[in-house]
């Protein structure tokens, strides 16, 4: 059986950089707190940087809200298709049922609104297509 023994390692130290003759002596700024006594002090908070301002005739989003006074029966939901304010005539979105004859939606526009009622995004209601100005309230009594 052979013995085997382990020598310790001394550290080996960082080389020094020798600086010529008539160099000029710099000093380091001292150094900051240790990291662990940084993350205990609080910081202050951050605060939001104003809105950027409006370009003359700029528009801004105001809501448009979509109101219909119809009862379309238990189980069944209403949706609206359209133009603007991110609708679509492919995909309806959902209305909310605020009692059982008041549904309603309210989208942010910078433009008028084209839309329609569907009866479970499948039964178009009956008549033209509504138009809706930014920031106003439209109320409609669709018929299926």
């Amino acid at each position: 059986m052979k013995k085997t023994t382990k020598k310790a390692i001394a550290p080996v130290a960082a080389p020094v950089a020798v600086k010529p003759a008539g160099a000029p002596v710099t000093t380091k700024p001292p150094v900051a707190a240790p990291l662990l006594a940084a993350a205990a002090t609080p910081t202050a908070p951050v605060k939001a940087s104003p809105a950027p301002a409006k370009a003359p005739g700029a528009v801004s989003a105001s809501p448009i809200t979509i109101e219909a006074k119809i009862d379309v029966g238990f189980g069944n939901n209403l949706f609206v298709r359209g133009q603007g304010a991110g609708l679509s005539w492919d995909h309806g979105i959902p209305l909310e049922c605020v009692d059982s004859k008041t549904w309603r939606l309210t989208v942010p526009a910078k433009d008028k609104l084209q839309f329609k009622l569907l009866i479970n995004d499948t039964v178009w209601a009956k008549g033209e297509d509504v138009v809706a100005a930014p920031g106003k309230r439209v109320e409609v009594v669709p018929a299926f």
